[in-house]
């Protein structure tokens, strides 16, 4: 492409000019999200910001440099050099002859002299893959099955920063195949994606009124950059509804608030569970330098170890990693929290559970974990420091209530969390195979677990009330009887093994309750409705999960 810069108009201004063009480009090459530059008593002070970290990259005197410098960033963007005492907005772009640099400035005063931060947003850099963006198998697996659905609403939350269009475009870039027609409408368009139209939101185009047009040009895959309005959240759940697929973000700050914050649109909850196939919460945390290799590793404080019991992990056999400070940026992974919208999270806001009760349903999914949870099991691969991942949610994390199959098998020492890990993740290859497997069935065939083990752990979960619609099946045990011990365990017991209290009751015997052929029959649907549901809970261990 043809080279379109800042141009230097006499040799006075001709040094800060050529070094204005390398800056913008060494920060892009750096892969900075934004330049800041601190003009303060005259002097300039030049920062990149990288994986939300600000590091120094040049520093100049006071003099005619400084101030050139000002006045060429001012005159590309259209903004006054007159206008020292307010907050002012500006727009312009780069052309090199190997990239395209897209910025968006703002102009601040402060009380030394005032500060410009250039948004960087490199339009012709590739696209990242789902593959290059770390996730679990699991996730993986969930979001590969939502993209190919025909129709239905994808939603992505998290604040500014958290990496929500790159994983939307990830997304795009499974789906482009050259066959169909995918639209975007983007405020602004952040990256050139070729064969796609891509739409920029103006004052000329809104959300809303761009969706309706698009509408009209018969796209099978839509990316709303963000919904953040009735009209456009109505539109989107509708284009969805009508044999559209659309990926959008939304303001929230977890998944199962995207829930209510669609429910505070006003939309039907019926509309809902229809049309939003699934909803993912992330934010970015530092990665640990891959090249390391002095790790050290240390057990958790007593402070740190409150914040993961309320984040619902088992710490006190956990490491953590100490890894030594690197100069280098090493790249940021994702926190990704995951909610599909299934039978279980459907009741959940048809019973207007809120928040609380749509994170107790998606507890039950193979793919499901909070972003403490992830950032903790991260950590304890080595790959994240344990302070990181607290700083996404230093308050007192949203915790599922109940317990899982696989975090009580770790609990009683019956497996490690590598085994339950591995197991979940098999569990998930054998679904795509057509074959259906239990987490505990997978564990004693690989003679991991004993049957009586697991049926004594499951015990603790909600999957205890399912696996006693086995006996209710074979006509052993009567559902009124069945339903009356589930509600007191429920009110009065949590904590303690649903099936001690119905041996206690001689409701059946030891031999009964343990006979490992059960286990192939926990949780089927033929009879899933047959004992009253509570809280759902997965299988799975703390930082997995298993359906």
């Amino acid at each position: 492409m043809a080279a379109d810069l800042f141009i230097s108009t006499n040799t006075a201004d001709r040094e800060s000019t050529e070094w204005l063009n390398e800056t913008f480009h060494v920060g892009a090459k750096r892969g900075a999200a934004d330049i800041h530059f601190f003009f303060e008593n005259d002097q300039l002070v030049v920062k990149f910001g990288i994986g939300g970290r600000l590091s120094l990259y040049s520093s100049h005197e006071p003099g005619h440099f400084v101030k050139y410098v000002d006045d060429k960033i001012r005159a590309r963007a259209q903004i006054s050099s007159a206008d020292r005492h307010s907050a002012l907005d500006g727009r312009t772009y780069l052309n090199y002859p190997d990239r395209r640099l897209d910025l968006r400035l703002n102009i601040l005063p402060s009380i030394l002299g005032h500060k410009i931060v250039t948004r960087v947003v490199d339009s012709t850099s590739g696209v990242t893959s789902l593959d290059k963006i770390e996730m679990s198998p699991m996730v993986r697996r969930e979001i590969d099955k939502v993209l190919r659905e025909c129709s239905g609403l994808f939603l992505i939350c998290g604040p500014t920063g958290s990496g929500k269009t790159t994983t939307l475009y990830a997304m795009l870039a499974k789906l482009h195949d050259g066959k169909t027609n995918i639209v975007t409408l983007e405020h602004p368009v952040e990256k050139i994606f070729p064969g796609i139209t891509q739409v920029n939101i103006s004052q000329h185009i809104t959300y809303a009124a761009g969706l309706r047009a698009v509408l009209r040009q018969a796209p099978k895959v839509i990316l709303v950059g963000e919904i953040r309005d009735v009209e456009t959240a109505m539109i989107a759940i509708e284009a969805a509804n009508t044999g559209h697929l659309v990926l959008a973000s939304i303001h929230a700050n977890n998944a199962a608030m995207v829930y209510s914050r669609l429910l505070d649109f006003g939309i039907d909850k019926q509309k809902i569970i229809d049309t939003v196939r699934a909803v993912i919460s992330q934010r970015l945390v530092d990665r640990i330098d891959p090249n390391t290799t002095d790790i050290q590793w240390r057990e958790a404080s007593e402070v740190e170890g409150e914040w993961l019991d309320a984040a619902g992990v088992a710490w006190e056999d956990l490491k953590f990693p100490v890894a030594p400070p690197s100069d280098d940026y090493c790249g940021r992974i994702p926190l990704i929290e995951m909610i599909r919208t299934d039978s279980f999270v459907a009741e959940a806001i048809r019973n207007n559970e809120g928040e609380a009760g749509i994170l107790n349903a998606a507890n039950r999914q193979p793919q499901f974990e909070t972003m403490a949870q992830a950032g903790i099991r991260l950590a304890t691969e080595g790959k994240v420091r344990l302070e990181d991942a607290q700083a996404v949610d230093r308050e007192v994390p949203a915790c599922p209530q109940g317990k899982r199959l696989g975090q009580v098998l770790i609990e009683f020492g019956h497996a490690s969390e590598k085994d339950v890990f591995n197991a979940v993740v098999e569990q998930g290859i054998m679904r795509d195979r057509g074959m259906v497997r239990r987490l505990g069935q997978l564990l004693v065939e690989k003679q991991l677990c004993s049957a009586t083990d697991v049926i004594k752990c499951i015990g603790y979960t909600e999957g205890a009330p399912e696996l006693l619609n086995y006996f209710v099946f074979t006509g052993v045990l009567a559902i009124p009887k069945v339903n009356q011990l589930v509600d007191i365990w429920r009110r009065e017991r949590q904590g303690h093994s649903l099936f001690d209290m119905v041996l206690e009751q001689n409701y059946l015997t030891e031999e009964q309750l343990y006979e490992s052929s059960i286990l192939a029959f926990n949780g089927r649907r033929k009879s899933a409705h047959t004992i009253q549901r509570g809280s759902a809970a997965n299988e799975s261990g703390k930082f997995v999960s298993a359906a």
